[in-house]
């Protein structure tokens, strides 16, 4: 019997409502919510997942 080394990866999304005065401004106060934890994708939305093994790196498997 092998040992092997699985990774899951997972998509999640989750819209949110900011107040900007423009585009630019709406990303950078959005990257700086998620980055203090004022922005937290849970539950969100489940995109996608997806498994690969690591002898594997380039093979990702949705399920």
């Amino acid at each position: 019997m092998e040992s092997f080394t699985v990774t899951i990866e997972e998509l999640v999304s989750q819209d949110y409502t900011i107040l900007a005065e423009s585009r630019e401004e709406a990303i950078r106060k959005a990257i700086e919510m998620y980055k203090q934890g004022e922005i937290v994708l849970e539950p969100g939305n489940l995109e996608m997942k997806r498994i690969q093994v690591s002898v594997d790196a380039d093979k990702w498997v949705e399920f």
